[in-house]
């Protein structure tokens, strides 16, 4: 309390001096032997009467700039600041008195020693408010004293100190005195300033605050989330920041010796509002990170950047980033996209086993176009043919007997028909070539081809993303016919073209 009586005092003393009638002084007023008013380059020559002017050198602690002089019927010769609290004024001989004035006191008159001023002659004064001489006094000695601010010196202090009221300080290490002394007319003159030990007067502060919100202590940025002061016993008062954010102000008081915490109330949020719809409208789960958000048809929230992750079992997910502004509404619409299990466009790749005459394992390449497929397949052939014995045509001598694997390629082309979500149906057509390949590289039919024309279907079910399972039923039609092909496919006991299918698995991009 003492603190705060002194800042109301210390603030009335700046702004309030016309009110108090505070007068100049001026004393000491004397004529001296020295001859700065004679000497060239400080002397002023009066034009009127061609003598010296004479010369009052006046110590003071104000500037010439703000002091007024009047020297009734004779006009003022020179004034100058000659040096820190001094300032010169001339004026003509037979002067008898100089009126000074200050803006904020009232004026005083000096008057000339044997009632009017010689030519050539250097005068001194003393000018100040109007006060008294007093001393003062620190409990402790040498103690640095300062009056309204100034210092003055270490203690004991005698000095000349205006009437009214002071701010005196004296201070040494920890010890300190700090109170207003008031000087008047018929008071003391002499003030012992008893020193305590500050430590004793101090108290520790705990300062907390949520969200992360910046402590504004005396409009300085003392912490973020907290803060600690070592302060003196009395009642402070502790802002929050945060930007989007309203200030709040926490009052606390400091006991002296103790420690406390204080819990700051954070920063008021500035709100705006946003209103979402989603497409589908329901069924739709939203996620702000690792938290379930409530989408309501209006919401209000606080002003900040926003990042909402919108999911739906069926669909692609989305995410939304958006930025709240005070006042505002954010309105928008969010529509998710259903995944395409079956796609227009895509490639693949698969592996499969099948049947036709033996069984097979294929390998296929291909891809969508707008529905437009197109693929390239290898059949490998896992079973071989019954044993093939060959004669010689003019004595029917047997030349040898062989076995025989058959493989396939195949080109095919067609269109997808998308039925359901999961399930594609694509009719093709295409080209086939069974190509044998026997047990030993020169036995006759080794490497035969047959041609056949096809035409089959895809059946395909995707029951994720990437993956599919399919059917593929086919028939082949042989488009040409050589003897020799016909009764090796027949005597091996494989079929030339005829029905065919295969189950297997792709993936697709």
């Amino acid at each position: 309390m003492k603190f705060l009586k002194i800042a109301v005092v210390a603030g009335t003393l700046l702004s309030s001096f016309p009110s108090m009638a505070q007068k100049l002084e001026s004393r000491d007023f004397k004529v001296t032997n020295e001859a700065t008013a004679r000497l060239q380059g400080t002397s002023v020559t009066d034009e009127n009467s061609g003598k010296k002017a004479a010369l009052i050198k006046i110590y003071t602690p104000f500037q010439n700039e703000v002091l007024g002089f009047d020297a009734g019927l004779f006009q003022i010769l020179g004034r100058k600041q000659a040096g820190p609290g001094e300032v010169w004024l001339y004026v003509p001989e037979r002067t008898q008195k100089v009126t000074v004035n200050h803006p904020k006191y009232s004026p005083t008159i000096i008057w000339f020693v044997g009632t009017e001023a010689e030519a050539g002659k250097t005068y001194t004064v003393e000018l100040n408010v109007e006060g008294r001489n007093v001393a003062l006094i620190a409990s402790t000695p040498n103690a640095e004293i300062t009056v309204d601010g100034e210092p003055q010196g270490k203690s004991p202090v005698n000095m000349h100190m205006p009437l009214g009221s002071h701010i005196v300080r004296a201070e040494m290490g920890s010890l300190l005195y700090e109170d207003i002394v008031t000087l008047t007319q018929d008071g003391p003159t002499q003030f012992n300033l008893r020193m305590e030990d500050e430590n004793k007067k101090f108290g520790d502060v705990d300062i907390e605050v949520a969200d992360g919100a910046e402590l504004w202590f005396q409009d300085v940025r003392e912490g973020v989330g907290s803060l600690h002061k070592h302060l003196k016993a009395g009642n402070y008062v502790v802002t929050a920041k945060l930007p989007d954010h309203e200030d709040q102000t926490t009052a606390f008081t400091v006991e002296a010796g103790k420690t406390k915490t204080v819990t700051a109330t954070p920063p008021l949020a500035h709100l705006g509002y946003l209103e979402l719809v989603t497409e589908p409208t329901y069924g739709v789960t939203v996620m702000q990170g690792d938290s379930l958000v409530d989408l309501q048809p209006t919401m209000q929230l606080p002003v900040a950047r926003y990042e909402y992750d919108f999911t739906k079992k069926g669909y692609y997910p989305q995410t939304l980033k958006f930025r709240i502004e005070r006042g505002e509404t954010l309105r928008d619409t969010i529509r998710l996209e259903r995944i395409q299990y079956v796609k227009k466009t895509t490639g693949y790749a698969a592996v499969s086993f099948g049947y036709g005459s033996k069984p097979f394992v294929g390998f296929t390449l291909g891809g969508y176009y707008e529905n437009v497929n197109l693929e390239l397949s290898y059949n490998l052939g896992l079973g071989r043919s019954n044993e093939v014995h060959w004669f010689d045509r003019n004595d029917h001598i047997e030349m040898g007997s062989y076995t025989y694997r058959m493989d396939e390629m195949a080109v095919r082309a067609g269109y997808q028909l998308r039925f359901a979500e999961r399930f594609g149906l694509t009719p093709q057509a295409g080209f086939m070539i069974q190509r044998l390949a026997a047990n030993e590289k020169d036995a006759p039919g080794n490497g035969y081809t047959q041609p056949c024309a096809t035409v089959g279907a895809r059946f395909t079910y995707h029951p994720v993303q990437h993956l599919g399972f399919f059917i593929t039923p086919e028939y082949a039609i042989p488009v040409s016919t050589k003897g020799d092909i016909v009764e090796l496919f027949k005597n091996g006991g494989l079929t030339r073209g005829g029905f065919r299918g295969s189950i297997g698995i792709s993936v697709s991009l």
